[in-house]
């Protein structure tokens, strides 16, 4: 079976604010959305964005040192941060299976080291820098919020630019 994706190329920190915004528009509640990219790709500017566009209208930044913030928006937003962890049973003692059970718009960065822990139905968003401002966005996933999100973006490419 081959997987879906959806790629789009954003030219800047505000377009890649703006599809994250779209992407918000498009999922459904409760969302797994996995963010994956180097260090200044764009990954708290997706949160910030898909959070914008659930009612959130304070600040975030990435809750590095914290690792879990939660915001009360339209939808409750769990923003998580895994950088710092070293192995996956640490995981387990900040209850992180617990989180993906509420019914919340959840944004992990750096979920590598997660992924055994992951239930099969999540959105994968790949953010990888070609220039300092340049990012190439990959959207896929597993399980139906995946495909239902790259549908919907698909049938609206010619609006992303």
């Amino acid at each position: 079976m081959e997987e879906k994706t959806f790629a789009i190329t954003s030219s800047s920190p505000e377009e890649t604010e703006k599809f994250a915004v779209k992407i918000g528009r498009l999922i459904n509640s409760p969302a797994l959305i996995l963010l994956k990219g180097e260090l200044g790709t764009g990954k708290t500017l997706m949160v910030q964005g898909i959070a914008e566009s659930l009612g959130y209208k304070s600040e975030i930044t990435s809750p590095t040192f914290n690792i879990i913030k939660e915001y009360f928006a339209e939808e409750e937003i769990i923003h998580m941060d895994l950088y710092r962890l070293n192995h996956s049973d640490e995981l387990l003692e900040i209850g992180f299976e617990d989180y993906l059970d509420r019914d919340a718009v959840i944004l992990i960065e750096w979920p590598e080291i997660a992924l055994s822990l992951i239930p099969a139905n999540f959105i994968y968003i790949e953010l990888i820098k070609e220039s300092s401002l340049k990012r190439k966005i990959i959207v896929r996933g597993e399980g139906d919020i995946s495909k239902q999100l790259i549908e919907r973006l698909s049938k609206n490419a010619d609006s992303w630019n």
